[in-house]
Order: structure tokens, then C-alpha cells, then sequence
């Protein structure tokens, strides 16, 4: 569509200009366009645009058109509403990544926990099996104090009986001597 002139009206005498955009292209953009590019492109083309043939102007006008499109192709310099979305886009991407990172930590966090709670029970259950090996040595040792006192003083009676029997007999046989020795 031409640009309207100052009564909204479309203008006859003047070229009519159209753009092809991409879907994601924002239309006021391209509204934008037309309206920047139509003065001057009637000012300099709209007499030979009346007699022209199809792809006449190409050449003439490309110029022309190279700097508008050069102008236009990033909607985010000419837009501020553009802009403003691509900023809006950058933001919630990086808010996604700040999420995604936040949820990663979560679960490194809660695995180590698990693995903390894994390591307090494993601690448990070492403190509760070396105490019950401190007494079964402790019950081992009294039983080897117990064998070897018991050794020692079956040794002692084995050697001492006989000495001690011994003894009492030869103290009782020397006082007999002395008694038929003194009769």
C-alpha cells in the first residue's frame, strides 16, 4: 500500500512501494519502512515510475533501497519496541540458564546430603561394631589371663605337692630317727 497523504487519502500520482518480510519480522517495523522510504523514493522515481517496465527501476533504485533494507535488516535499532523484546528475550534466557543452574544445584545439594546421611549411618554402624569387638577382645584377654593363671598354678601344685609331700615326710622320718635315738 502507498502512504497516505496528509487527508488520508491514497495519493494516484505517486509509486506504490511494498516489502516483504519474514513471519517474525514486526509488521510496524515494516510500516515503518514504507513510510521513511516512500518520499524519497517519489521524489526521485514517481515520474519514471508512470512509463516504467517491469524491473526498469531495479537498477536506478537499488541504491536506494540497499540503504533502507541496510537500515531496517536489524528491527532492533530502528524499533524500540524490538529492542525492548530482544532485551526482554535476553533476560528470560538468561533467567531459564539462572534456573537451570539453580536446579542443578539443587540436586547436587541433595546428593550430598544422601551421601552425608550414607556416611552417618556407616559411622553408626562402625562405632557400634568396634565397641562390640572391644568387648569380645576384652572377654578373649580375661579368658587367656584366667587359662594362664590357671596353667600357672596347676604347674605350681604339680611341682610343689611332690616337693612339699617330700619335705613332711623326711620332717616326719628325722624326729622318728631322733626318738629311737634318744630311747
Amino acid at each position: 500500500h502507498p502512504p497516505k497523504n496528509a487527508n488520508n487519502a491514497i495519493n494516484p500520482k505517486t509509486p506504490g512501494i511494498a516489502v516483504v518480510t519474514g513471519l517474525k519480522y514486526p509488521s510496524r517495523t515494516a510500516i515503518s519502512l514504507l513510510t521513511e522510504l516512500h518520499p524519497p523514493y517519489s521524489s526521485q522515481f514517481s515520474l519514471q515510475a508512470k512509463s516504467a517496465t517491469t524491473n526498469a527501476l531495479s537498477k536506478k533504485s537499488k541504491s536506494l533501497l540497499k540503504q533502507y533494507c541496510k537500515k531496517y535488516d536489524d528491527s532492533t535499532k530502528v524499533d524500540k519496541a524490538s529492542a525492548l523484546n530482544s532485551k526482554v528475550e535476553g533476560v528470560k534466557v538468561q533467567m531459564q540458564d539462572n534456573i537451570a543452574a539453580m536446579l542443578q544445584n539443587t540436586e547436587q545439594a541433595e546428593s550430598l546430603a544422601e551421601r552425608s546421611n550414607q556416611l552417618n549411618e556407616q559411622a553408626n554402624v562402625f562405632q557400634k561394631k568396634s565397641k562390640d569387638l572391644r568387648k569380645q577382645m576384652r572377654c578373649k584377654n580375661i579368658k587367656m589371663t584366667i587359662i594362664l593363671v590357671s596353667l600357672v598354678v596347676g604347674i605350681l601344685i604339680i611341682v610343689l605337692v611332690p616337693l612339699i609331700m617330700k619335705a613332711k615326710k623326711a620332717a616326719t622320718g628325722g624326729r622318728m630317727l631322733r626318738g629311737l635315738i634318744l630311747d
